[in-house]
């Protein structure tokens, strides 16, 4: 019988080999702005913790720090397209391989967990005063949830129906929000007693809907998505081998482009806006602008919300950098008769624009919620000004 654990470790191995190159570049060309990121953060916390106070909604920020660390994740499993001919009539004996599989998700969202518990435990324990006994205990509570949540994260990935997955996949993260901001809001006795609830529920739950052993090309889906996401960060230091994404033509969205004049000079604005809506660049774009805007909605002082604002124009500019590799080995862009400038100025103008779109949405909320709108106005003024300067030389 095959050794499907040493199978996996190898597997693992291989992809750890693989993007090792592109690693070392990465890591060369981060290292500093992390060092310094790390610095920023350090002191901003430190300053954070000696300005905050009970009345600022610190359950909220609570709740979405630790919602990260709890619900997100991924469980890889190096699973490829040739295991449904040569792996699948070992189905049993994969049991130990996915075992594998899951065992390494635990262990790496359990550190993410305890990570993410010691980054909030000094704005929880200076706000809720309690004891290093209570930390350690709720570090447990946060563990064990942690495992309940990873449980249903595997099972929405044998489900039958792509329907019923999306619905358990709102009901993982409602489950995440809930039980958590009442371990914040009602304390750590009430809140682990409903979370405890909720977590029985939600595992009585998991066994109703129609799901598979394995769900072998959901999961090799999945692994590529996984791949192809690690590939996108490294493409944002050195060029690396492209990993070809699904193309989605939602018509709804095509109508968007009807904006866009139909001249010759317009031509590569089309084709780029297209190539941003039919990739899973569109709903990146669109992730990370409600989270934006829901982060802007829980900051109500200006010198945080200011410090916030840079810190997602900065990334939501570096995110839209990643619009040419879609398109950059084309064959039609070669054939077209029209001049390679143009196609560097167009798309100049298509992530401007989506960029200036994503910085008014996510400053929408700080008219209301700061004191000064005109300290918002300023603040999108300065990101507006950045982003051309940005997209002018990038």
């Amino acid at each position: 019988m095959m050794d499907t654990q040493a199978l996996y470790r190898r597997r693992e191995a291989e992809f750890l080999k693989e993007i090792r190159p592109y690693l070392h570049y990465a890591l060369q060309s981060l290292s500093i702005a992390a060092g310094i990121g790390f610095l920023v953060f350090m002191i901003g916390y430190r300053q954070f913790l000696q300005w905050v106070t009970p009345e600022f909604p610190w359950q909220l920020t609570a709740t979405v720090c630790m919602m990260l660390v709890l619900g997100g994740g991924r469980i890889r499993t190096y699973l490829q397209q040739a295991d449904t001919l040569f792996l699948l009539p070992q189905e049993p004996a994969m049991a130990i391989y996915l075992q594998t599989a899951m065992r390494r998700a635990r262990i790496i969202g359990s550190i993410l967990v305890a990570v993410g518990w010691l980054i909030v435990w000094p704005m929880y324990h200076k706000l809720a005063p309690s004891s290093g006994w209570l930390f350690l205990l709720l570090l447990l509570v946060w563990l064990v949830f942690k495992q309940v949540l990873l449980f249903g994260k595997w099972t929405e990935q044998q489900l039958l129906e792509q329907r019923t997955r999306y619905l358990f996949i709102v009901l993982r993260w409602l489950l995440c929000a809930g039980p958590t901001y009442t371990v914040f809001n009602l304390g750590p006795g009430y809140g682990a007693g409903i979370l405890a609830v909720g977590s029985l529920a939600y595992l009585g739950i998991l066994r109703l809907p129609r799901q598979y052993k394995v769900h072998w090309n959901l999961l090799i889906d999945w692994e590529l998505r996984h791949k192809a996401s690690i590939y996108r960060i490294l493409n944002l230091f050195i060029d690396v081998p492209e990993l070809r994404g699904k193309a989605r033509n939602i018509r709804w969205l095509n109508k968007i482009v009807n904006f866009i004049p139909f001249q010759r000079k317009s031509t590569y604005k089309y084709l780029f806006t297209l190539v941003w809506l039919r990739s899973e660049l569109f709903g990146m774009t669109c992730r990370f602008t409600v989270i934006g805007i829901l982060l802007m909605i829980a900051f109500d002082n200006k010198i945080l919300a200011a410090v916030l604002y840079a810190i997602l124009a900065i990334f939501s500019a570096v995110q839209l950098a990643d619009l040419l590799r879609y398109y950059r080995e084309h064959l039609w862009q070669h054939i077209y008769p029209l001049s390679p400038h143009l196609r560097k100025q167009s798309l100049r103008v298509v992530r401007l624009t989506l960029h200036l779109c994503m910085l008014v949405l996510i400053i929408i909320p700080a008219f209301w919620t700061l004191s000064a709108p005109l300290w918002a106005a300023i603040m999108l003024i300065i990101a507006a000004c950045g982003s051309m300067i940005y997209h002018r030389f990038k």
